[in-house]
């Protein structure tokens, strides 16, 4: 069981060491248990393991007595759509999402279609440290066709972009979607919006060509093609379809970040109403939301977070800086589909390329950084902070963070290894650059006996 990571987000683990089979069915048992509904969805991402990890889940909660269905490898916003739009559904996706090849994972979704908040993880957490790992045996039924949910997941979300006006355009598009869900779905889907789709690192899929995690220096081939295919705009997907990235036509990389604001300003060019991101989301959010004057609730990092406080304010957008966009009109899941259609939408609309949208909004410079620190340290490095930035306004709501006029900085340790993520924003490097050296003494000075 070393290393095997259970937090809000799932199961994770390296399959075959941490994560395995038994443990799926252990898990499938505990969450057949646990759910309410008598129906329960299962699909996967493209991983090599990700087959027997799911059969072995779906026997476990069969042996609990429910109906499961098996949805083969689909997008998990397409899972998490349907059984937010189902009664009596709950699910999980076999996936590491990001994560390097090597790892798989389980991802729990409760009936509401959201990932499983605290309260509802303890539950799960508590039937799976008393369930055994036995010989089980279980049949799942075959949900349909594949192409049944793929298809009514995209009609639905036709319904939430002006389709007409983007195939007005015919834009050139290049996706990688690194050999993950995406290179199974994203060509047709972008294809009835009327693009031109030139498709990179589409086989074998699986087996990814560069580490998943979609940050501009894994994407370094999307870019080139970008340049010599002369394309209107690039995307890039995470393996199972929940994060996306933006390339401009010169080649140049969108930070998450932006992709996350500018989908946010278009959400509210849309409709006018409150927002919500996480804590350790650009500042730019805050910028768009004045201008629209409306409200800007913040969260504890983490889509269930972001997503309960959205049903709570009546948000009409949100998502997190990571890549991950909410449209909640359409459903409350990050969803790298509604995503590309609100950027092309927004595009064919405005007559305007992705840079010349870029070039409206304030720009800012944003630092993450990762340090090894020992947990039990991280209230001595809180409190020094504390001291050293004692101008700034001071939140705790997930981890440490400390705003200033124009830049805020944020500290949070992590929950499954000795680190602590550092983030720095503003729109002066200089000073951003002074605020993490100074950061980094700090660290020196309260870690100093790790």
């Amino acid at each position: 069981m070393d290393n095997l990571i259970i937090s809000i987000s799932g199961i994770r683990g390296i399959y075959g060491k941490s994560l395995t089979e038994d443990i799926a069915v252990r898990a499938g048992r505990a969450f057949g248990l646990w759910t309410n509904t008598e129906n329960i969805v299962v699909g996967r991402d493209t991983r090599v393991s990700g087959n027997s990890l799911m059969q072995s889940f779906m026997a476990g909660v069969s042996s609990a007595g429910k109906r499961v269905f098996d949805c083969g490898i689909v997008p998990t916003p397409a899972l998490t759509w349907f059984i937010e739009k189902h009664h009596n559904f709950s699910g999980t996706v076999i996936t590491a999402s990001h994560n390097p090849v090597e790892y798989n994972g389980i991802k729990l979704i409760s009936p509401s279609g959201t990932f499983l908040n605290p309260v509802e993880f303890k539950d799960f957490l508590d039937i799976y440290n008393k369930t055994d790992i036995l010989d089980i045996k279980g049949r799942a039924e075959i949900m349909g066709e594949k192409k049944d949910l793929m298809d009514n997941f995209f009609s639905c979300l036709f319904n939430y972009i002006d389709v007409s006006a983007i195939r007005k355009k015919r834009f050139k598009v290049v996706v990688d979607p690194v050999q993950g869900v995406g290179a199974l779905y994203s060509k047709k889907f972008l294809e009835m919006l009327g693009c031109e789709i030139k498709i990179i690192n589409e086989n074998p899929l699986g087996k990814f060509s560069h580490q998943p995690e979609p940050v501009p220096s894994h994407l370094r081939k999307l870019s080139y093609v970008m340049r010599i295919e002369n394309a209107d705009i690039g995307f890039a997907q995470d393996p199972d379809c929940d994060r996306l990235v933006l390339v401009e036509k010169s080649g140049k990389f969108v930070s998450e970040e932006q992709g996350l604001a500018i989908s946010v300003y278009w959400m509210l060019h849309r409709k006018k109403g409150p927002v919500v991101v996480n804590i350790a989301t650009t500042r730019l959010v805050d910028d768009i939301c004045k201008e629209f004057k409306t409200q800007l609730f913040r969260t504890k990092v983490g889509e269930v977070f972001v997503v309960e406080e959205m049903k709570r304010v009546g948000a009409v957008a949100g998502g997190e800086g990571n890549g991950g966009i909410i449209l909640p009109e359409f459903h409350y899941g990050r969803d790298s589909y509604i995503g590309m259609g609100l950027i092309l939408e927004m595009m064919a609309k405005t007559s305007l390329s992705l840079s010349e949208i870029i070039e409206k909004f304030p720009r800012y410079k944003f630092v993450k950084r990762k340090i090894s620190f020992p947990r039990e340290r991280i209230e001595c490095l809180y409190k020094s902070l504390e001291k050293e930035f004692s101008s700034g306004k001071i939140n705790y709501l997930d981890g440490f963070r400390i705003d200033f006029d124009d830049t805020w900085l944020g500290i949070r340790s992590s929950g499954t290894e000795p680190i602590i993520r550092i983030f720095v924003e503003g729109k002066k490097q200089s000073r951003i650059y002074r605020i993490i050296n100074l950061i980094d003494r700090h660290v020196a000075s309260c870690g100093r006996n790790f």
